[in-house]
């Protein structure tokens, strides 16, 4: 066995084993991402079925194109007011949605919604992960 040849059977098994790592690792991340997305599918149904009243309201509110550039909403009761209010925002009503505070509270803990609550009533930023669910189309 001469060097040249030792050398070569070197090379073209060090190629296989990188090339053989990387379609491995490539193909795994494939399957963890459509395993990531079908979660997410999943999460957001349930989450349609607990509080269908509440997503549907959100739904026509972001759906408008008027209003797709809008990001922020306050929870609150329908007689209380708000004073001023520097961007474009949305209200949902406690007395309207008794269950509201637990739909937020559960977007909230998935990541859909975050809060940034500047005083007494509570405001959310819609995340672009709520955003896109709402106006995926429906089933």
């Amino acid at each position: 066995m001469d060097i040249a040849s030792a050398l070569i059977g070197f090379l073209i098994g060090t190629a296989t084993g990188a090339a053989g790592q990387y379609l491995a690792d490539k193909y795994t991340d494939q399957r963890r991402e459509k395993k990531l997305a079908k979660e997410q599918t999943r999460l957001w149904q349930n989450i349609e079925k607990r509080f269908p009243a509440v997503i549907a309201e959100m739904r026509s509110d972001f759906s408008p194109q008027e209003n797709r550039h809008v990001r922020v909403f306050f929870v609150k009761a329908s007689n209380s007011t708000l004073g001023f209010i520097s961007e474009p925002c949305f209200e949902y009503h406690t007395d309207k949605h008794p269950d509201l505070r637990a739909a937020v509270a559960l977007l909230e803990q998935h990541g859909f919604i975050t809060d940034i609550t500047p005083g007494n009533c509570p405001m959310y930023r819609v995340n672009e992960k709520l955003f896109d669910a709402l106006l995926r189309p429906t089933i």
